[in-house]
C-alpha cells in the first residue's frame, strides 16, 4: 500500500495551494469560467493555457477542460496542437520528477515488494498504461509518474505520452470547436483511438 505515498504527495501540495493561494488565484470550476479567465490574457491566452495544462502535473489545475477551451478559441487543429504540446512536456515532466529519484527513492515510496510487481506489471502492460494514464488525465496520470519509479524503458514511456496526449488534445480540441457540452466526451473518443492506435502498432510490429 505504500504506493499510495506518491498520489498522497500531489494530493497535499494541491490541498497546501487551496488553504494559501486558493483565494488569491481561484481554479475556474467550468469550461465558460475558464474561457472568459482565457479571453482577458488576449493574445497571451495559449500561453496561459500551456502553462495550466503543465502545471497540473502538481497542482490540482484542470488541464482537460483547458484543452477542451483551446479548441474553442483556435480551433480543432491549433487547439489540439497546443494541447498536444503541452501535455507532452507535462508527461516528460512527471515522469522524469519520479524517474530522477532513483532506486532509493522508489524504494522509499514503494517498499520492495510493490517496486517489484511494479516492474512486472509495467515490463507487460507500460506502454499500454501510460498512454492511457496520459489520454485520460487527472488521477490517471499517476500511471505516467509511476512509470519513472520503474525501469520502463524512457523511449517506450516517450512514445506512449506522445500517442496518448496527441490523441486525447485532438478530441477534447474538436469537441471544443464544435461547443460541446461535455468535454469529457473526448476522453471516451481519445481511449478509443490510444486503444485503436495501440491495435495497429502492435500488428505492425508483429509484420516487421
Amino acid at each position: 500500500m505504500r504506493i499510495l505515498l506518491l498520489p498522497l504527495i500531489f494530493i497535499s501540495i494541491g490541498s497546501l495551494y487551496f488553504v494559501f493561494f486558493g483565494d488569491i488565484y481561484p481554479i475556474p470550476e467550468s469550461p465558460e469560467d475558464l474561457l472568459i479567465s482565457l479571453k482577458s490574457y488576449k493574445d497571451q491566452a495559449w500561453i496561459v493555457a500551456i502553462c495550466i495544462i503543465i502545471g497540473d502535473v502538481i497542482l490540482p489545475l484542470p488541464s482537460d477542460i483547458t484543452i477542451f477551451t483551446l479548441g474553442v478559441l483556435y480551433g480543432p487543429l491549433k487547439g489540439g496542437a497546443l494541447g498536444s504540446l503541452a501535455t507532452f512536456i507535462a508527461g516528460i515532466i512527471g515522469f522524469y520528477i519520479a524517474r530522477l529519484m532513483g532506486e532509493k527513492g522508489a524504494l522509499f515510496l514503494l517498499g520492495e515488494n510493490d517496486l517489484a510487481k511494479a516492474n512486472k506489471f509495467y515490463e507487460k502492460w507500460g506502454f499500454l498504461a501510460v498512454a492511457l494514464g496520459r489520454a485520460i488525465g487527472g488521477p490517471a496520470e499517476y500511471l505516467v509518474i509511476t512509470a519513472g519509479l520503474t525501469k520502463m524503458n524512457p523511449i517506450k514511456v516517450i512514445a506512449a505520452i506522445f500517442i496518448g496526449g496527441v490523441s486525447s488534445s485532438f478530441c477534447m480540441a474538436y469537441l471544443g470547436s464544435q461547443t460541446s457540452d461535455s468535454p469529457y466526451l473526448a476522453v471516451l473518443a481519445a481511449v478509443t483511438l490510444v486503444v485503436l492506435l495501440l491495435a495497429i502498432f502492435r500488428f505492425l510490429s508483429r509484420k516487421v
